[in-house]
């Protein structure tokens, strides 16, 4: 069954808010940037990412489980880690913060060692989480150290010195890609935007210092 083409021209990706292309005879509609795709079920689109089809993984919700998107990338476009990457896996989080200052030794990106985080910006992560990410605290999948329901992963240590030493943290619950500012010197932007918090969408422009950070896919 075919969508009426008014309600194809209004509907967007709840990702990353871009077009969508009706397949599958009028079954699905696909998100070609983000490259899942949504069930039409008696002629009724289903918007939502929960029970969307990642069609890079093969993923799905059918029999009601929710999807978890693969990883996502990040690519560093200005300042002096210009074309580093980094991602973020499903249920992790990942501090953002400036390399220690010393001679003797070589900047590392992503070191395998967590930022130390001090009690008020851990109560300040604490808080967000409980407050913008609706599954409650639950359990963190694998080992390590956990923030509320997420596994902290090592962190993405820049060598900007106009970085706060934490300047935010990043979080993927599977299907929502979230920043969230340290309460940094210089503030973190999202698209030129000042922003304390902010869910991503792919395409957006983190800038943290003089670091652009793009969200690829």
């Amino acid at each position: 069954m075919d969508l009426p083409a008014r309600l194809r021209d209004i509907l967007v990706c709840p990702q990353c808010k871009g077009g969508l292309a009706e397949v599958d005879g009028g079954q699905g509609l696909l998100c070609e940037r983000c490259k899942i795709k949504y069930p039409v079920r008696s002629g009724i689109p289903v918007m939502l990412v929960q029970e969307a089809q990642d069609l890079r993984t093969g993923q799905s919700s059918a029999g009601g489980a929710s999807v978890k998107l693969a990883k996502a990338s990040f690519r560093v476009i200005s300042g002096p880690d210009m074309n580093l990457t980094f991602h973020i896996e499903h249920g992790t989080c990942r501090a953002i913060g400036r390399a220690a200052a010393d001679p003797n030794r070589t900047a590392v990106f992503n070191v395998d060692i967590a930022l130390a985080l001090d009690d008020s910006t851990k109560s300040l992560v604490l808080q967000y989480i409980g407050r913008q990410f609706q599954r409650g605290s639950g359990e963190a999948e694998g080992g390590g150290e956990t923030l509320g329901m997420f596994r902290r992963a090592p962190d993405v240590v820049l060598s900007d010195p106009s970085l706060s030493r934490l300047h935010a943290m990043i979080f993927s619950d599977g299907e929502n890609i979230a920043i969230l500012d340290l309460v940094s010197k210089n503030g973190t932007y999202v698209n030129g935007q000042e922003i304390e918090s902010r869910m991503l969408a792919r395409g957006d422009t983190i800038e943290l210092g003089d670091t652009a950070i793009a969200f690829e896919r």
